[in-house]
Order: C-alpha cells, then structure tokens, then sequence
C-alpha cells in the first residue's frame, strides 16, 4: 500500500482546522501522513494541531507567515508520500477520499486523478457545474478540456487531484512565491507537462467551505491596488498557460480559446466596474484605461470581434444576475 501524504496550510485556522483534521484522521485508507504547516498563526490553530501532534496523528510544523505558497512548499519538502494531496484547513474531505483518489490513480496506472466537490453555503451543499466526463483521458485532452473555464475552480485548485511525488521532486516542481492568487493552477499547469494520462472520476469527496457563517459573499470591497495585483497573478498565470499549451503542441490551434482568458477577465472588470466597484469616476476610468494598455488584453481584443465580446458579456450578466438571485433567496432562507 503506497503512502499518501496530505498537505495542509494553515493560517489563523482555529475555528475550522479540527473539523479538517479530524476528517482526514478518520480516513478508510491507512497508508497516509498528515501534515499541517503553520503560516504564522496567532490564534488557537497551533493549540489544536500540537494536541493532535501530540497523539502521533500527524506532523506540524510552523513558519513565518510568508503565505500559502511557501507553507505549501516546506509541506512538500517534509513529503515521505508515493503520493501527495493537499486539502485547505477550512475544508473537509468525505471518510473514502484517499482511498477512492488512490485507486483511481493506480487502477488507471495515471499520473493524475480529479474528482467532484460539494460547495458548502451555511451548511448547505450546491452543486457545481460538471465540466468533465468521467474516464481515463490524456494530458492534452485534460488541457484542452480546461479551455471550458480556465479560471474554475474545478481546474484551477489541487485539492480535487492527487499527484506523484516523484514527478514533482524530478522536476522541480514547486509554487511559486511571485504568483498570490492562482498559484494552484499554475502549480498542476506545470506539473502537466510531464504527465501523461489522468483519470477523472464522478465521487464529490470534499466540501468545499465557499463561505464564512456570516457572509454569502467572500468579496471585500476592492482597491485599485488590489485589481492590479489580480491581474500582474493574470500575466504570470497566462504566461504559464501559454507555455504549458505550446509545449503540448496545442496553442496554435486553440488560440483563440485560450486568448478568451483575457476577454473574461476584461468582461468581469466592466461589470464591476458598474455595478460593485464603489470609487470614483475618475478612479473607474483609470482602471479601466490600465486594462485596456495591458498587452494581453489588446492581444485578445483584436482576436475577438466586437459582437462575440457583446454575446459574452451579455451571458456574464445573465449568469451574474442568476448568481445574486440565489444568494437572496439562500439569506432569506437562513435568516
């Protein structure tokens, strides 16, 4: 039986670090270690991870906060697993997720296994969209199947897919610190490269904690400052993507698909800029002239005509509008 190491990062933790931990603890499958490294925490998350520590269930260790990436890399470097997995310390996982995400992976003989999740509101669960079939697929027809959405969280997170250790270690594949927010994509991008065959499987084996108890929403009112950081993340992710599909011999054909990153990104900001960004005038106007000088936004715009980016941005606002009418009647309900 081949061990899997589960890699968790924490940060300020305490009120959901014990529910993760404890679904991870009573895992059918053995054959595992339980890692937690500690980004800094000022709450009671050390407490919690050291009593479990201390009864052999798993192994913690803190750093200095210095974010996800990091942590996420000391976990991989203390890894003794075949295997490794990450789970967020505000998730949990269902009793049969290592055991099915391992069988999947050798039953297959694959280098990768996706599953489904459960997206959990006021502890309630909503579905998520299906974005795969089921079966064994190859690298480039996992790559390409990414194209639907690259920015969802099906694709862009590592803690729906199991990975091999030693095709990290060889490569050196590890996340990257200059990247705040899709290092995750970045991190399985690169680990495609040097994949072969993926096994994508039907079981939702985690709930996802998309909100807080207090909140339907996890936007906080957002800065110029922090539009720009979201989207110098983009140009790095981007560049990755590019590369990933090059190597794969695929972006010539899809280029068109793959520019249409930037034409959601750009759609996105406009309706924000309308309808949730509360600045000024003038402030609106200079971010959205920032968006326009950005060179893979020109790329994409002049790749797109004008009435494809108008259907586009009018199904954003239909999908958006749906979206706002489901959190009204989800707080009413729970209020």
């Amino acid at each position: 039986m081949n061990q899997v190491s589960v890699i968790v990062p924490a940060y300020n933790s305490g009120r959901t670090i014990e529910r993760c931990i404890k679904s991870l603890i009573g895992q059918t499958y053995d054959a595992k270690e339980i890692i937690i490294v500690d980004d800094g925490s000022t709450d009671n998350t050390p407490n919690i991870c050291q009593k479990y520590e201390q009864k052999g269930e798993l192994k913690y260790y803190k750093a200095a906060h210095g974010g996800v990436s990091k942590v996420r890399n000391i976990g991989l470097s203390k890894a003794t697993g075949q295997y490794v997995m990450f789970v967020d310390a505000d998730d949990y996982v269902k009793d049969t997720f290592l055991e099915k995400m391992v069988d999947a992976l050798e039953s297959a003989d694959a280098d990768m296994c996706i599953c489904k999740y459960l997206r959990v509101v006021y502890n309630d669960h909503y579905p998520i969209k299906d974005l795969q079939k089921s079966g064994i697929i190859d690298r480039n027809k996992y790559l390409i199947d990414t194209l639907k959405d690259p920015g969802h969280h099906y694709f862009g997170v590592i803690w729906n897919k199991i990975f091999k250790t030693d095709i990290i270690r060889k490569n050196n594949i590890r996340f990257r610190s200059d990247i705040t927010l899709g290092e995750d994509f970045v991190f399985s991008l690169e680990y495609l490269l040097h994949a072969k065959k993926i096994n994508v499987i039907d079981d939702k084996l985690i709930y996802y904690c998309y909100q807080d108890s207090n909140t339907l929403s996890r936007i906080k009112e957002k800065k110029i400052t922090d539009c720009e950081n979201e989207m110098t993340n983009r140009n790095h992710i981007y560049e990755t993507y590019v590369n990933v599909m090059n190597k794969a011999g695929l972006y010539r054909k899809y280029e068109k698909l793959i520019n249409r990153y930037w034409i959601v990104f750009y759609l996105r900001q406009k309706y924000d800029l309308i309808y949730n960004y509360k600045w000024s005038v003038e402030d609106k106007k200079l971010w959205m002239q920032e968006i326009l000088d950005n060179g893979n936004v020109k790329a994409a715009l002049r790749i797109y005509k004008k009435p494809e980016i108008t259907a586009q941005y009018m199904y954003y606002i239909v999908t958006q509008t749906t979206k706002n009418m489901l959190k009204a009647v989800i707080k009413k309900v729970k209020s």
